[in-house]
């Protein structure tokens, strides 16, 4: 199907292209919905025209820069806590689940413990193996 512009110049409508597009976000975001945007917008405009993150909003995954298209559905993931390791209590096989804790430190930890409650996190390093560097790796991810 033609029509003409300019009285001279004939288009073809099938190539005409619309200037908007409705996309979708869902998730932990503040407005979920589907929101009306420009043609060539990208996720970062949807993010921002939605309100933003929730806190727990997790945009590890998302490319802020990726173009979308028209009926895109973007899903925005919760954050997924990790279990703390309670180091007083925890098994031979939990311990190991510790970022550079293999089976000998996490035994010295269990033999240490027989005689001693851990009364602080910092405590832990008096356990043979177990130093300043690799406290700080595992600080975030035990308790008492």
């Amino acid at each position: 199907m033609f029509t003409c512009f300019n009285r001279y110049t004939p288009i073809e409508l099938a190539k005409a292209k619309p200037t908007l597009m409705q996309v979708e976000i869902k998730g932990a975001i503040k407005n979920p919905g589907v929101y009306t945007l420009k043609f060539q917008d990208n996720v970062s405009s949807l993010i921002k025209a939605s309100g933003g993150l929730l806190e727990n909003g997790d945009d590890s995954s998302i490319s802020y820069s990726q173009v979308l298209k028209d009926k895109d559905v973007i899903v925005i993931p919760e954050k997924k806590e990790k279990p703390k390791i309670s180091i007083n209590s925890a098994s031979l096989e939990e311990l190991q689940t510790l970022s550079g804790i293999g089976p000998s430190i996490a035994s010295r930890i269990i033999e240490y413990r027989k005689n001693n409650t851990f009364q602080t996190l910092e405590q832990i390093k008096e356990v043979k193996g177990i130093g300043d560097g690799l406290f700080n790796k595992i600080k975030d991810d035990i308790c008492l």
